[in-house]
């Protein structure tokens, strides 16, 4: 039995544009079960070997909504007990993958064989997932979930054909540009929403809302740290509710890149263990940057609390 498993998803970004991404990954920890998964039927009975096995650690190579779906699965087949997870990164945004350290996967991969095969101790931490489940939908898990602007957003970059960082930095100082001069794309991306959000069992006041997102990670990608608070109490999550306009919400952008508080008339700030998003007309949903079906009602709350291993 192997102590270190690797979940590989070949239709990742990376993996995708690479053929030899497999065979790297093998060379980078030789001996170590590799379980290539393309659809959801291997990666469930890659799951139910591994809970079989007990490795000391899962490294998942692929992008953000590998890691979602691949959660998800092992929440529910080692019920909610999942093994340390290393990951490793493999898509077109990547913005996950910090969460398992520096380098390339392959660098990171070969340092946490290393460490496995001679039992040495591991540098590690504990994050809390968030559990989806929308109205007449599948119950899934990851670490961000965003509805209105934040859906708009990744929508236009997935739009783009070419999703990954550069695209993504592109779109924000398009979003930017436009807001500031109230053009039709920043019209478009502050569509507001017919939304009512409970919070801990309490209703946020009737204010116009652009977006929301929460989180029970503090990175977002773009070398961005909105969530400062996000992992300041375990068994909770930061939700952000977004009220300000287009110009008013670029005036928050530095305030954000920096991880500093944001104006109280500008976004509504709580830490929470459930979120309840109503609305009488469905409405998409992303998590982890994979976009959902509209819903008109979804409950947020907590998903398996995990360890992650940084190497």
């Amino acid at each position: 039995m192997s102590k270190l498993a690797i979940i590989a998803n070949p239709n990742a970004h990376r993996n995708r544009n690479w053929p030899l991404a497999s065979q790297a990954l093998r060379k980078a920890a030789p001996g170590a079960a590799v379980y290539e998964t393309r659809t959801e039927a291997e990666l469930k009975e890659a799951a139910r070997k591994l809970s079989r096995e007990e490795p000391r650690v899962i490294a998942i190579a692929g992008g953000d909504g590998t890691v979602t779906h691949t959660v998800t699965m092992l929440g529910e087949t080692f019920h909610g007990k999942v093994p340390p997870l290393a990951l490793l990164g493999g898509g077109a945004y990547d913005s996950l993958a910090a969460l398992g350290g520096r380098g390339a996967a392959e660098d990171r991969l070969k340092r946490l064989s290393e460490a496995v095969a001679t039992e040495s101790p591991l540098r590690t931490t504990e994050r809390d997932t968030l559990r989806v489940r929308p109205e007449g939908g599948a119950v899934r898990c990851g670490f961000r979930f965003g509805v209105g602007l934040p859906v708009r957003f990744v929508e236009e970059v997935y739009r783009s054909g070419r999703a990954g960082l550069w695209t993504s930095s592109r779109v924000l100082v398009r979003a930017v540009a436009s807001s500031l001069s109230l053009g039709p794309f920043a019209r478009r991306l502050f569509d507001p929403l017919d939304l009512r959000v409970s919070v801990d069992g309490e209703e946020w006041p009737r204010l116009p809302i652009y977006g929301v997102v929460i989180s029970s990670v503090a990175e977002a990608g773009l070398r961005l740290r909105p969530f400062r608070r996000a992992t300041e109490q375990p068994g909770a999550f930061q939700i952000l509710g977004l009220t300000a306009g287009p110009r008013a919400f670029v005036l928050e952008v530095p305030r954000l890149l920096f991880g500093r508080p944001a104006r109280r008339d500008r976004l509504l700030d709580a830490v929470a263990e459930t979120v309840e998003l109503r609305s009488p007309r469905p409405f998409g949903h992303f998590l982890d940057g994979e976009i959902f079906p509209p819903a008109r009602k979804v409950e947020v709350s907590l998903g398996p609390r995990l360890t992650l291993v940084k190497a």
